[in-house]
């Protein structure tokens, strides 16, 4: 039997420290992150829409779509996948602020966009996730194919909740909350969801 020395022993309880902190920030990360599930969408809360939707649930959805039809529309299915799973995430510190009333944009739209991203590096820092800081920036920016792909995705998802509330509560909602997807959904595969979307709503 080895006889472990007095450096052997520092380093154990060293390397044991580093285990428990990274656990710790792991736990922090997963408790910020797990504040999305009690976040309700304001679109529906001002709507007072009974036991809306939380940011959780709408980025589950997002995420899910954006990796099934990423293939189709010619994307990165891992980027996209990502992007969608985080791009609301800093709402777990900042909230769901309430950005346009009908299609234009309030004066608090760049305040809100500025805290998000303060909001995001917070979050990321926690775990080192520059990965990810960098995804919300890209997604922020618009530029790229699968940015621009995600914020399709989100507006159609969108769409696909505000027919499902007024199936379930048998109401209309405003002309804008059409409008508001019909103008950023472009790529032709979306477009055909949409378009379906449109004629079901029509229909009831």
């Amino acid at each position: 039997m080895s006889i472990l020395g007095i450096e052997d022993i520092f380093s154990l309880v060293k390397q044991k420290i580093n285990v428990t902190m990274l656990l710790m920030k792991i736990l922090d990360f997963a408790k910020t992150v797990g504040k999305l599930k009690r976040v309700k969408r304001t679109g529906w809360v001002v709507q007072n829409i009974p036991e809306p939707e939380s940011v959780a649930e709408h980025s589950f959805r997002t995420a899910v779509l954006a990796m099934v039809l990423a293939d189709k529309a010619g994307v990165d299915k891992d980027k996209v996948t990502k992007m969608a799973l985080i791009h609301d995430v800093g709402e777990a510190l900042i909230g769901d602020i309430l950005t346009h009333k009908g299609r234009q944009a309030l004066p608090i739209l760049p305040v809100k966009k500025r805290k998000e991203m303060q909001a995001i590096k917070q979050i990321f820092s926690i775990i080192n996730g520059e990965e990810y800081i960098k995804l919300f920036q890209e997604f922020e920016a618009m530029k790229t194919k699968e940015a621009q792909f995600v914020k399709q995705i989100d507006r159609l998802e969108f769409a696909i909740q505000t027919w499902e509330y007024e199936k379930q509560h048998i109401i209309t909602f405003p002309a804008y909350y059409s409008q508001w997807p019909e103008e950023m959904v472009k790529e032709p595969s979306l477009k055909t969801i949409l378009n379906e979307i449109s004629r079901l709503r029509k229909k009831k």
